[in-house]
């Protein structure tokens, strides 16, 4: 096994057994101190670990518990957001701007009908959005001109 490999499954390992806990809790709820380790994240903290547990899933991990596991993260940067900023991490949105170019060799109707969900949110017009773990794992860095919100 490479470096790479045993990090990425060290975090496999990591996120399954907070997932675990996280469904074992009778209120679904990280300890303080686990919040607190995951509330200022940068974006390519964000965008590994919400890959990791994308990965996961796709290979056949029990999704629910992931699933509230990565909702749980996402309410946690939820709260770190600045109150007026348009998008927060957890919100519900669609693709309506140009597509980046990390999109452009996937089906563009296709994606237009994705619910993804916002991951991160950092400074400037940058956004990292997640569809359904279960439906697909593409995780993309959009524009915020790019997506609108689907409920708020």
């Amino acid at each position: 096994m490479t470096e790479e490999d045993v990090a990425e499954s060290v975090i496999d390992r990591l996120l399954l057994a907070l997932a675990a806990q996280l469904a074992q809790a009778k209120e679904p709820v990280l300890a303080v101190d686990a919040a607190d380790a995951l509330a200022d994240l940068s974006r390519a903290e964000a965008e590994h670990i919400f890959g990791q547990a994308r990965h996961l899933v796709h290979y056949g991990a029990d999704t629910e518990p992931l699933e509230a596991l990565i909702d749980t993260i996402s309410g946690i940067l939820r709260a770190e957001a600045p109150e007026d900023a348009p998008f927060k991490p957890g919100d519900k949105v669609r693709l309506v701007g140009v597509l980046p170019e990390s999109l452009a060799e996937c089906d563009e109707m296709s994606l237009r009908q994705i619910d993804f969900t916002v991951r991160y949110v950092g400074r400037g017009s940058a956004i990292d959005v997640q569809s359904d773990l279960a439906d697909d794992y593409m995780i993309a860095t959009v524009a915020a001109d790019a997506i609108e919100h689907l409920q708020r």
